[in-house]
């Protein structure tokens, strides 16, 4: 893997930013986030899938919808769940192969996050 690069924000700052918004949605609508929150957790919940799969899945289709703020969470979720960056790679590539050029250069997104999530200060793995 290629080492760090610097980027004026770094993927925990736009995921804080994502977080932020959520807030507010949940201080006006909270019923209705609960709801929300409800709903993609089960949606994630292990089933026939397994937890790796589903967040190789949302992180598939993160890059489709072309949404920074998935794309990092899923990153961020596909370490927890013990992908590797070469199966982050091979998601990234049917991704593109399904979204053409727009996706393509929505890997700086998945770059920063795997800065982020997946390397030390020295871009070293963790």
């Amino acid at each position: 893997m290629p080492n760090q690069t610097k980027g004026s924000d770094s993927e925990r700052k736009v995921l804080e930013h994502a977080h932020r918004g959520l807030q507010l949605f949940t201080e006006y609508r909270p019923k209705l986030m609960g709801k929300m929150q409800s709903f993609m957790a089960e949606a994630m919940h292990t089933g026939v899938l397994d937890k790796k799969e589903k967040e190789r899945i949302a992180l598939g289709m993160a890059l489709t919808q072309q949404c920074h703020y998935c794309i990092g969470l899923h990153v961020r979720a596909c370490k927890h769940a013990g992908v590797t960056v070469e199966e982050i790679m091979d998601v990234c590539g049917i991704a593109i192969m399904m979204g053409g050029g727009p996706v393509l250069t929505h890997m700086a997104e998945v770059e920063r996050a795997l800065n982020e999530f997946y390397l030390d200060e020295n871009g070293e793995p963790i």
